[in-house]
This record gives C-alpha cells, sequence and structure tokens, in this order.
C-alpha cells in the first residue's frame, strides 16, 4: 500500500519539475524574462487539481485512500464457493472464511465495500414486511441479519427477493440462523476478522459506505402496515407459508 506522505512529495516534486522546465521552455520560445511568476501562480490550481484527483475528501474516522468496490462477478463467485449442502452456520462460515483468506488487503476492502452496498440496496419497505411476516415480527437488527442472509443465500436469492419479496415463500432453504431463523448474523464479521489477521489498518467497516439507516434515513418504498389484512394482500404467498407459522427471530 503505497504511504499518502510518499505519493504526495512525489506528485509535488513531478509538479514543480515539470513547472520549471515549462517556464524554461517559455522564455526560450519567446525571449521573454519576468513572466516566470505569473507561471507559477497559473501552475497552482493545475498541482491542487491533480491531489484533488488521486485522494477523496477525508472525513472524520474515515481513511481517506480512495479503494474500488469489489466487482459484483467476483463477489458472487466468491459467495457461491460456500457449497449448497453447508446449511449449518459454522460450516458456512469455515468455507467463507478460507475463500477470504486467499484475497489481498485491497480486495478484502473490495469485498466489504460490496457486501454493504448490496446490504444497503436491500434497505427497503418491501422487504423488511417480508421478514416481518417470516418471523412474525422483525426489529431494526433483526432486518440488518435477515438482509445478511439474503446475500449469504446467493445471487439468485438475493436478487429476486429485491425485485419480489413474496418470491421467498418459494425458496425450499434450511433455516441457518439462531434457531432456526432466516438471519445470518455472524457472517458480516468474517472479513473484518480475516482483514485483522493479515494485519489490515483499523476497522474495515470504515472503508465501507455507511450502514443504511445510521443516518436516520428510511428505506426505500411504502411502508407496510402491521395489520394482517394488509400483510396478507401485500404478500399473500408469503402470508400463506408464514402468516400462521412463522419462523423464531432471534
Amino acid at each position: 500500500m503505497t504511504k499518502p506522505f510518499v505519493l504526495l512529495v512525489s506528485v509535488v516534486w513531478v509538479g514543480l519539475t515539470v513547472g520549471d522546465n515549462s517556464h524554461a521552455s517559455d522564455n526560450r520560445s519567446h525571449g521573454k524574462a519576468g513572466v516566470s511568476a505569473e507561471n507559477d501562480d497559473a501552475a497552482l490550481p493545475t498541482m491542487a487539481h491533480l491531489v484533488e484527483e488521486l485522494y477523496e475528501p477525508m472525513e472524520a474516522g474515515k481513511p481517506h485512500m480512495s479503494y474500488r468496490p469489489m466487482a459484483d462477478e467476483r463477489f458472487w463467485e466468491i459467495i457461491h464457493s460456500i457449497p449448497e449442502e453447508a446449511q449449518d452456520p459454522d460450516d458456512r462460515i469455515t468455507h467463507l472464511r478460507s475463500a477470504l483468506e486467499k484475497l489481498s488487503l485491497e480486495d478484502l476492502i473490495g469485498f466489504e465495500k460490496t457486501f454493504r452496498r448490496l446490504l444497503n440496496q436491500a434497505y427497503s419497505w418491501d422487504l423488511w414486511g417480508a421478514a416481518y411476516i417470516v418471523h412474525g415480527g422483525c426489529s431494526d437488527d433483526g432486518f440488518e441479519y435477515f438482509r445478511r442472509w439474503l446475500v449469504s443465500r446467493g445471487r439468485e436469492v438475493y436478487e429476486n427477493s429485491l425485485a419480489n419479496p413474496d418470491s421467498l415463500a418459494d425458496l425450499n432453504l434450511d433455516p441457518t440462523g439462531p434457531e432456526g431463523s432466516w438471519e445470518f448474523e455472524e457472517i458480516y464479521y468474517v472479513t473484518m476478522e480475516v482483514f485483522d489477521a493479515k494485519g489490515g489498518e483499523g476497522d474495515i467497516r470504515d472503508y465501507a459506505d455507511l450502514e443504511a439507516g445510521m443516518d436516520g434515513s428510511e428505506p426505500s418504498g411504502s411502508p407496510f402496515a402491521e395489520d394482517e389484512s394488509h400483510l396478507r394482500q401485500r404478500y399473500p404467498k408469503l402470508w400463506q407459508r408464514f402468516g400462521n407459522s412463522p419462523l423464531p427471530a432471534e
């Protein structure tokens, strides 16, 4: 990882060198003196813009170097490396940890950024209402753990549930959360553990977007009503499967 100070010094040195050479060239080509001061002033905004392109604005408590999110295709390949037959939460975590341990620190940050983005994209009232029916109720934390479970089940389950939350009723999946719930709190901590073990700097969660809702924002879409007739109409298949026999929530 390139150190910010070394990179910044290098940029300034290159900028000053280019500036000196351009001044000399201007003086030779025009045969005039006394224009270097004006050129010096004109070069300063260029240097500032160059530095701004290399760095993101630093937020309080946030690493200020720029890291790219992992491409969706690669992210899902890692999630799909967890065998379908591995239904026990500890087994699924073991397989995920094995895949993450092969990544560089930069790739781990990219994985974390993509994971959080997918979790935040699923922060909708439609999905919260679905989780409410599945578990007979759903707290803020429970909805976060439910979305982690969605991601852990792979791309098809995740994308289908975003497009049509009622399609969750068609899943033939064993519950993986505590006491048989569709929640998976622990899976999100694996990246942090691997990052720390590899000597990563700081908390890897600080490299990603803020968790949806932490800033007081509401989920996307229209809120659901905690009313049987409303839920039955909005989620007919989910209500038929879980309305009278919900899974236990954490």
